[in-house]
């Protein structure tokens, strides 16, 4: 019997140990929030982040190495930047004047942009 209550205790813990991780991982993904949309144009970017003006206000969207850039000939250059070593930042793919799409996370304190979409670039 004593048996039998011991393979009883370790079953249910392995039932419950994963069952309380993925709750965890749905409550950090809960905090992230709704994915939602801002559209204008860059007015500053940096390696950290990027501000952009649209035709409701001004945003400043945190970027780092999980922000997703979107545009003609940013897979290539990307890869080309992997191959050579160099890790890729916000600007080298948009700058100031570009019209973009962010698609990003409100964090309360802070704006993570999950993927920026370049619409047209300034003029060089």
């Amino acid at each position: 019997m004593r048996r039998l209550l011991g393979v009883l205790a370790v079953a249910l813990l392995a039932v419950a140990v994963p069952a309380h991780a993925q709750d965890k991982k749905g409550a950090e993904k809960k905090a992230a929030g709704k994915t939602m949309t801002a559209v204008g144009e860059v007015t500053a970017v940096t390696a950290s982040s990027l501000t952009v003006k649209g035709k409701d206000g001004e945003w400043t969207f945190d970027v780092d190495k999980d922000t997703e850039f979107l545009g003609k000939g940013f897979s290539t250059k990307s890869a080309k930047m992997k191959t050579e070593g160099k890790a890729t930042t916000a600007p080298d793919f948009v700058k100031a004047g570009d019209r973009i799409t962010v698609k990003y996370h409100d964090m309360g304190s802070s704006k993570h942009a999950a993927a920026v979409t370049l619409n047209v670039a300034s003029p060089k």
